[in-house]
This record gives C-alpha cells, sequence and structure tokens, in this order.
C-alpha cells in the first residue's frame, strides 16, 4: 500500500505525490513525567571532592591572568593574582556552581574567610601599565624588522611577487601617509 504525500506545484497549489510504503508503524512518543521533573531539578552537587569544598563568601584568582565567569547565576571578573581586583565576595549561587567549584579543585582560584580575604586584600598592588603609550606601541609595530614578525607593513606587491628589500620603518609608514602626524615625534 502506498501512501502519498503532498508537494508545492509550480503553480502554488499542492500535488500528492506517492512515496513508497516502508511498512512499519508509527508510535507516539511521550517524556515520562517523572524524567522531566527530574531533568528541571538542578543538579545536586555529587562530584567526589566537591562537598568539602567550603564556600566562603570571598573568592581569590591564584591565576597570573585575569578571569571572568558569566553564567545565568551572575557573573564576575578577577584580575590577575596580587592585584586589586583579585580578591571579590561573590553571591551564593555563584559559589556552589559546578564550574567555579571544579576551578577550586584545579587550583585556579580558591574560597578565603574575612579574616584570610582583609589579610590578603592589604598585600594586593596596583596593576600598573606594562605598556608604554599608545604612540611607543605603534612604533614598535612599524619598526624595522616588524614586518618580519607579523607581515603587515611590507610594501605592497602583487599577490605572487617576492619581497622588494627590507621593511618599512615607521617613520617611511608615517611619510606615506594622510594620517594627522604626531605632534611629540
Amino acid at each position: 500500500m502506498s501512501k502519498t504525500v503532498s508537494r508545492s506545484g509550480d503553480n502554488g497549489e499542492s500535488q500528492p505525490v506517492p512515496v513508497a510504503d516502508l511498512g512499519g508503524h508509527f508510535e507516539e512518543h511521550r517524556p515520562d513525567p517523572v524524567e522531566l521533573s527530574k531533568a528541571r531539578t538542578p543538579a545536586q552537587i555529587s562530584f567526589e571532592g566537591m562537598q568539602s569544598i567550603e564556600t566562603n563568601g570571598w573568592i581569590e584568582n591564584l591565576m597570573s591572568s585575569s578571569t571572568v565567569f558569566t553564567s545565568a547565576k551572575g557573573s564576575f571578573k578577577l584580575s590577575g593574582n596580587g592585584y586589586h581586583g583579585s580578591i571579590q565576595t561573590i553571591d551564593e549561587a555563584i559559589r556552589r556552581d559546578a564550574y567555579v567549584l571544579r576551578a577550586v579543585q584545579r587550583g585556579r582560584i580558591r574560597f578565603l574567610t574575612d579574616d584570610e580575604a582583609m589579610e590578603r586584600i592589604g598585600e594586593l598592588q596596583d596593576e600598573t601599565s606594562h605598556s608604554e603609550s599608545h604612540l611607543d606601541h605603534l612604533r614598535e609595530s612599524l619598526n624595522a624588522g616588524a614586518s618580519d614578525n607579523n607581515g603587515m607593513y611590507k610594501i605592497p606587491l602583487p599577490d605572487e611577487a617576492e619581497p622588494k628589500g627590507p621593511s618599512q620603518t615607521w617613520e617611511q609608514v608615517w611619510q606615506g601617509s594622510n594620517t594627522p602626524k604626531p605632534k611629540n615625534v
């Protein structure tokens, strides 16, 4: 016994198309209400070793780079270890998040008590900018040999041509530019 389905014809009207019957039967799948209720319930912290983690009100970043965490429960950003902003208070819901607890297990962050946090906050330093001014950074990226590192500032050539000589210095790039020249050069 063959069945039919319809498809849209060139005139925009539905036309029946025969389909070979492959046998079998249709079965309607309905999820079990018990399984649905379990899916909506937040998972309990049952990972081995996570029950013993003390989730105090303060958190410290133990990595040298900054850390950003975002979830539906909230978010936080921690500066690198040893700098102001690397120790903060966070909400209980975020503290119990599995991702945060795994980061504690991996030694990336740790929880602090109020006393430990106050002691550590006194030792934190201001994060100083290790980069010079924007102009100095631009000069460095345009200086002689810069194109050998990143290939961005070579003399324009056809696609398959060989390079014609060394890379340009930042002064040569500024000369060929029609942008305003910096006053302190």
